[in-house]
Parts: structure tokens; C-alpha cells; sequence
């Protein structure tokens, strides 16, 4: 943007009719784990269908925005508007450069807390991170395109986005099969984004049960993997918290909320918007406290992500 996807992800298919030239099996590897480097988030999506002006690495990136759209149940138009805000920032294109700090294919920054330079070069993760900002927007899909896409890139020309919804919406339509093989990470994603702040273990005369995230109140917080949420309201001491349970018996925690987007029995995906940050409960600044219970005892949610996932949140 101009001046402002560790995904866990299963096989499937976003059938769609197809359009324009003759289809076409394109392939990419891509990273969905932006901070861990060493593979285990690396997942293949293979596109059909072309279209014109834009080469296999262009229809590749658009690919992997539906692929991430899919597996957050984001509807169509949804990514209509992520493709058609890539056009716009990038040109498709995984950009190492841009005006100022901004990177990738939707020109996020680094020192907006859009993530780490490496993250944001992630197109999972670049996808991932913008769906989150657009399913925080109350009636987005009310919204005309330029304007969802405006309210989550803050760009000095609003009106640019707008010039692509026809292209975004041939590429959508041209995308007739989508698949992604499995992620090897065990589908953990980082809750928010933010700076850590109070670790887990001894605090004074109490112990702390989580790893604190700091953040700006509003930011997204995402479920943590795939699970089904089994309390979503007020919590002594959390102000407002939402918890999730997970394949094994595993619990995560996110507390201090401003609202809770989900209720009690929802089934949710990994980076699924659940909440945004808040200032709630025993609280002395905005930041969302994040507790993982594997087989119901607390363990530090930093240290478990070092050897499941990625980077928690930075130093």
C-alpha cells in the first residue's frame, strides 16, 4: 500500500466456470509459513484456466488468494476484492520493493505491523493477513469494491482499486480448479500481530499463564488452528475472552477483547477472524493475551510455537 498464510490448509476445490483462453495447468510452491524457513508450512497450488495479460506467476499468486480465501470461508466477492487490491499494489506480483517499507503483493509494511519483511513476501501469508483486515470490516460485503479495498490498504489513491474489479472478477472466473496439497505444520498460525510483551510464568506473587501480544485496540486475532469454540463472553480477569478447543484436547485462550466475533459451538478455521484486540479486564494496555493448554495444562505459548509453527509474535 502506498501509504498506509501459516495456513492450515486440507486438498480441495473452488469449481468455477471457465472463461476466456485456452486452460492451462500452472504450478507454484509457496510458503506458508513466513518466519520458520524450513519447509514444514510449504504447500502446492496448482491453478487451471488463463487469462490474458497475466503469465503463470501472476495466475499463480491469484490462485493461492482463492486457495486462502477458500479455507477461510471467505465468499466469492471477497476474493474478487483481494485479487483485484494485488493488481492494483503489485501487479500480482510478490514485489521485494515499494514506496517506502511496502512489499509483496498487496505493498503491506513491516513498520505498520503487517508482519516481517519475510512474512510479507509470503503470498499465503500476504493473503491471509489481508482477509483478516477485510472480514473485520462491519458490511464489507455491503461494500463497493474500492472502498473495502480502501479501508484496509489507507492508500493515497482510493479510486485505483476500483479499475480492476473487472480483471479480478475474469480471474476468478478463469481459476476453474484450485488445490492445495496439506500443510505440514500441524496448521498452528500466529493469533494477531504484535510486539510480545509479558511471557509466560512467575509475575510477582502470580503466575502467568499466557504470552501477551501487544497490539492496537481493533487489530484482528484469529483462531490459532481449527478447532470448535467453547466459550465466547465475560471472564473474570479477562474482560473478555474467547476459547477454543482443538484436535487432542488442545485449548487456546485469547483474552482482554474489544469484541468477540464468534459464539459458543462455532467450528472454526485456522486464521479465521475471532475477535479483535482489546483493553478489557485486568489490563494495563491494549494487547491480547494468548494461552495454549495441550492436554489441559498451560505451556508457553512462545516456546510451543518455536517447535510447531512459527515465530509467535516479535521481540
Amino acid at each position: 500500500m502506498k501509504t498506509s498464510a501459516k495456513l492450515a490448509m486440507g486438498t480441495f476445490c473452488v469449481a468455477l466456470a471457465p472463461v476466456l483462453l485456452l486452460p492451462s495447468t500452472l504450478g507454484a510452491v509457496l510458503s506458508t509459513d513466513g518466519a520458520s524457513g524450513d519447509g514444514s508450512g510449504v504447500i502446492a497450488c496448482s491453478p487451471t484456466g488463463t487469462v490474458a495479460g497475466y503469465g503463470p506467476d501472476q495466475m499463480a499468486h491469484a490462485a493461492t488468494i482463492v486457495a486462502v480465501g477458500k479455507q477461510l470461508q471467505v465468499p466469492e466477492y471477497g476474493w474478487v476484492i483481494a485479487i483485484a487490491t494485488a493488481i492494483t499494489e503489485s501487479g500480482l506480483r510478490s514485489l521485494t520493493y515499494g514506496d517506502r517499507d511496502s512489499l509483496g503483493l498487496f505493498q503491506q509494511r513491516p513498520s505498520m505491523g503487517w508482519g516481517t519483511p519475510k512474512e510479507i513476501l509470503d503470498p499465503a501469508y500476504a493473503a491471509r493477513k489481508f482477509y483478516q483486515h477485510l472480514l473485520a470490516l462491519p458490511h464489507w460485503q455491503q461494500m463497493d469494491l474500492a472502498p473495502a479495498a480502501q479501508a484496509v490498504q489507507r492508500s493515497g489513491f482510493p479510486d485505483r482499486y476500483a479499475d480492476y474489479e473487472q480483471a479480478a472478477r475474469q480471474i476468478v472466473t478463469a481459476l476453474t480448479e484450485v488445490s492445495c496439497t496439506p500443510a505440514r505444520n500441524g496448521g498452528w498460525v500466529p493469533p494477531t500481530t504484535g510486539r510480545c510483551t509479558s511471557g509466560f510464568g512467575p509475575r510477582g506473587a502470580e503466575f502467568h499463564r499466557g504470552q501477551d501480544i501487544a497490539a492496537p485496540i481493533g487489530t484482528p486475532i484469529v483462531a490459532a488452528n481449527s478447532g470448535r469454540v467453547i466459550a465466547s463472553g465475560p471472564a473474570t480477569g479477562y474482560g473478555l475472552w474467547v476459547r477454543i478447543e482443538h484436535d487432542g484436547g488442545t485449548i487456546t485462550t485469547y483474552g482482554h477483547n474489544h469484541r468477540n466475533l464468534v459464539a459458543v459451538g462455532d467450528t472454526v478455521q485456522a486464521g479465521q477472524p475471532i475477535a479483535e484486540v482489546g483493553n478489557r479486564g485486568q489490563s494495563t494496555g491494549p494487547h491480547l493475551h494468548f494461552q495454549i493448554e495441550p492436554g489441559g495444562q498451560p505451556t508457553d505459548p512462545v516456546t510451543f510455537y518455536h517447535q510447531h509453527a512459527s515465530t509467535l509474535c516479535t521481540p
